[in-house]
């Protein structure tokens, strides 16, 4: 089992790919790891709800692709 970072930020300006950026590197922490769970302990938070939508939309369509 390979243990995930603690804690990373990312601090940046509006229509800089803040939401790219998490998208990516959840999707590479989970396909990183050995653990079926691990995505129950990974915590992405952005500051509106529209960028919330966004993120799992590109999640989930970046895993249908994988699939």
């Amino acid at each position: 089992m390979n243990p995930l970072p603690q804690f990373t930020l990312y601090n940046a300006s509006a229509g800089s790919g803040k939401t790219f950026t998490l998208v990516k590197e959840y999707l590479r922490l989970l396909l990183k790891t050995s653990d079926p769970g691990a995505y129950r302990q990974m915590l992405a938070i952005t500051f509106t709800n529209k960028a919330v939508a966004e993120m799992k939309q590109r999640i989930v369509e970046n895993l249908e692709q994988f699939s």
